[in-house]
């Protein structure tokens, strides 16, 4: 057993391939690969720390600018309640009438309010209007009472624009009264 008599040379290296210490003559001894890279400077341990504070903190605020920039242009909504529509009809005359409540949280621009009759429409309609969230917005109008019947049912288009030119577009219907 020749191979048990044979210890290797103890070493301590960073590459296992290309020994850095080594013990000659019962001393360390460094190689002078080693010395060389030894008097190269690095960054102080403090100075990284702070580096990679700052970073981490840009990251973070890059994340959360697109985060609420994202979900602010998400909960931006155009919303409308219908509050009432009438279209009442006597024997001389009629009249079509509506209120509608902002319940979004955009301002609106523009209401035009449509109902299809027997013969010809009726149009409420309101183009240059600032309509602030929470606010109720009412018209009314005349129309010849021939043109619709108590009793029917007639097809009511209504159409918003916001400020910032986004459209909602809501069909219902009403029946006449009389």
């Amino acid at each position: 057993m020749p191979w048990l008599l044979r210890l290797p040379t103890p070493s301590f290296s960073v590459f296992a391939s290309t020994p850095i210490f080594k013990f000659s003559r019962g001393r360390l001894a460094v190689k002078s690969r080693m010395r060389k890279n030894l008097r190269r400077k690095a960054v102080s341990p403090l100075l990284a720390t702070i580096i990679l504070i700052a970073i981490t903190v840009a990251a973070g605020l890059v994340i959360y600018n697109l985060f609420f920039s994202t979900a602010g242009t998400i909960s931006s909504q155009l919303n409308i309640q219908i509050i009432s529509i009438d279209l009442v009809r006597t024997s001389s005359t009629g009249l079509f009438s509506a209120s509608i409540k902002n319940s979004g949280n955009k301002p609106i621009s523009s209401i035009t309010v449509t109902v299809y009759l027997d013969a010809g429409t009726a149009q409420l309609s309101d183009t240059s209007l600032n309509l602030q969230p929470g606010q109720v917005w009412s018209k009314s109008t005349p129309f010849t009472a021939g043109s619709a019947t108590v009793g029917r049912s007639y097809p009511v288009m209504i159409s918003v624009t916001a400020s910032d030119g986004s459209k909602l577009d809501k069909s219902l219907t009403v029946v006449c009264t009389g």
